[in-house]
């Protein structure tokens, strides 16, 4: 073969290679860049149930002020009557969210029904949400200690309960010598120590306050040291576990500290609300001290944990459940 025959002939085979080349890329798909802009989560609605106390406040002024429509939220507030029947509606998914305590958010996670706890509602500071010990009019006693042996009314396995043994313990009173009469409804245990009918009585605000305008002597609360009674707000994890729900539990935050914000600058002007929301017994309606709210912030590892021991001391908890089990910490 000549030289020029080889020579076109290997310019032939090139030209056929590099068509095969071109054919084969061809073939392979562009390579594509996403334009489209990524889906934000939008918020979904959310029910709330909450029981009729000061509690929940920040969440009736948000209403009133059209806080949640501004932020683009559909919130519903579902009062209850007794916490029972809010754990129960919590359980079944008639409400994604509750106003609680740590009692109630520990018992819903062990049952089956997982919760987070976002904020505290109530109680972040010895100054907010005062629980005490009362004893009724014209008692001898002026010391926790004189109340060793005496029957002490209360509610079961409750946070009441909770805190009327941290007081106890806290100056000195032996396990034992702390007596429990149990009286679950706290009206109706109100009632009962002022006629003379209880010795003395473990009361949440504003009874407690209402005890003492009317002749029962106050020997301690929880306003000295030490918080033992926060309220929270729980959320159902599987309401967190959906992008609308994280959104949703995220600028509900928002709201609740710009809430906070307007009954810090001026308490005493929701008074009136608490009469209507929180049935604020008449007698205290022009002196009741409306608390100071905080800032949304998640219960400590220390007061969630010291719950948990009491709780399992008391056999009312056989799960072991921890902090982190319990917490979330939300992004607002």
């Amino acid at each position: 073969m000549s030289r020029t025959i080889r020579v076109m002939a290997c310019m032939l085979s090139l030209a056929l290679a590099m068509t095969a080349l071109a054919g084969c890329a061809k073939e392979e798909p562009a390579e594509t860049i996403d334009t489209e802009p990524a889906i934000e989560a939008q918020p979904v609605p959310i029910k709330i149930g909450t029981l009729t106390t000061e509690d929940a406040l920040p969440l009736w002024v948000a209403e009133a002020e059209g806080l949640f429509e501004e932020a683009g939220l559909k919130v519903e507030i579902i009062t209850f009557q007794a916490a029972q029947e809010r754990d129960v509606a919590f359980a079944s998914g008639a409400i994604d969210a509750f106003m609680g305590d740590i009692i109630a958010s520990a018992a819903l996670e062990a049952g089956g029904s997982p919760v987070s706890m976002v904020t505290v509602m109530l109680g972040a500071t010895s100054a907010e949400g005062r629980f005490g010990i009362v004893v009724k009019p014209g008692s001898d006693a002026s010391t926790l200690a004189d109340l060793a042996g005496v029957p002490i009314a209360t509610s079961a396995a409750s946070i009441q309960e909770y805190v009327l043994d941290g007081l106890m313990t806290g100056v000195g009173v032996a396990a034992a010598d702390v007596k429990k009469e149990i009286v679950p409804k706290v009206p109706v245990r109100f009632e009962l120590l002022m006629s003379g009918q209880l010795e003395a009585a473990a009361l949440p605000e504003p009874l407690l306050a209402l005890a003492e305008l009317q002749g029962a002597k106050l020997i301690a609360d929880d306003t000295k040291g030490e918080n033992l009674t926060q309220t929270v707000l729980g959320v159902s994890d599987k309401y967190l576990a959906t992008p609308g729900g994280m959104v949703t539990v995220s600028t509900l935050l928002d709201v609740w500290d710009a809430a906070v914000d307007i009954i810090n600058a001026d308490p005493n002007v929701w008074r009136a609300t608490l009469v209507d929301k929180a049935r604020l017994p008449e007698p205290l309606k022009d002196s009741y001290r409306v608390n100071i709210y905080p800032k949304a912030v998640v219960p400590t590892a220390e007061q969630v944990d010291a719950v948990l021991v009491w709780m399992r001391a008391n056999e009312l908890l056989t799960t072991d459940l921890t902090y982190e089990d319990l917490v979330q910490e939300m992004p607002h």
